[in-house]
């Protein structure tokens, strides 16, 4: 499916298709709450007319009137995704990772997946998934830490470096261990691996995301000493094409 666009002449709201859902990108100034509203009650109108859905739109670092506007236009507070962050160097781990090969791609497609079954965006990824992001100007092979065990990928520390912000700054991008090795405090010593590395890169910052209700990885990160920078928030409408002849459900 191809991406929607509505646009006034003036403002302009893409709706990007997923495996489930729409994802809504505005173009309008963020200081102009009705033209915001009324792009996505019109995002919402597309998205009927082509057949209905989900829509998922996101606001960042969102603050105590972020609600209000998603709200008017029909959309309910989904998903809240936390931004956490730490200075570095952190401990140190003898925990044994490498970096990411091609070998690998089968090894890491397996974990990733079991281990997110249940993620909205993480858990079914394929091939071109992974390519797609090999292919960011970012990618680093390095940084892509791998831990093995009786000859397979049992987890991952994937890192990237922004090298855009002042001073760059260091991220934990995606870390997993395989199911079958829960339990052993190894995700810890992932985080702790992928921080390492951050670190040899002359990083003094590093953030994550990670949803609010992942309360095990949540509770490591604290542990780990990352505190809350910012939130972000995912507002969610449902319409089907009968929304036109019945109003919004």
């Amino acid at each position: 499916m191809e991406p929607l666009v509505v646009s006034d002449g003036t403002d302009t709201a893409t709706l990007t298709p997923g495996e489930e859902s729409w994802t809504i990108k505005l173009e309008v100034p963020a200081n102009q709450p009705e033209r915001v509203q009324r792009l996505l009650e019109a995002a919402a109108q597309a998205a009927v007319l082509d057949g209905g859905g989900r829509l998922d739109y996101w606001v960042d670092s969102i603050d105590e009137n972020a609600d209000r506007i998603p709200l008017a236009a029909g959309y309910s507070p989904a998903r809240d995704l936390w931004c956490l962050h730490r200075s570095l160097p952190a401990l140190d781990t003898d925990l044994p990772t490498r970096a990411f090969t091609d070998d690998d791609e089968d090894g890491f497609l397996e974990v990733n997946n079991r281990a997110f079954h249940w993620h909205p965006e993480q858990g079914a990824w394929k091939a071109g998934d992974l390519a797609a992001r090999r292919a960011e100007p970012w990618y680093d092979p390095e940084g892509f830490r791998i831990w093995e065990r009786d000859g397979r990928v049992g987890g991952f520390c994937w890192t990237k470096i922004h090298h855009d912000t002042v001073p760059k700054l260091g991220e934990i991008y995606v870390i997993a261990v395989d199911p079958d090795f829960h339990g052993e405090g190894i995700g810890r010593q992932l985080v702790l691996a992928g921080l390492a590395w951050l670190s040899g890169q002359h990083l003094r910052y590093v953030i994550l995301y990670v949803e609010s209700d992942n309360d095990p990885a949540n509770r490591v990160y604290r542990e780990l000493g990352f505190e809350l920078k910012h939130v972000n928030r995912c507002y969610q409408r449902t319409v089907r094409r009968s929304a036109l002849l019945h109003g919004p459900r």
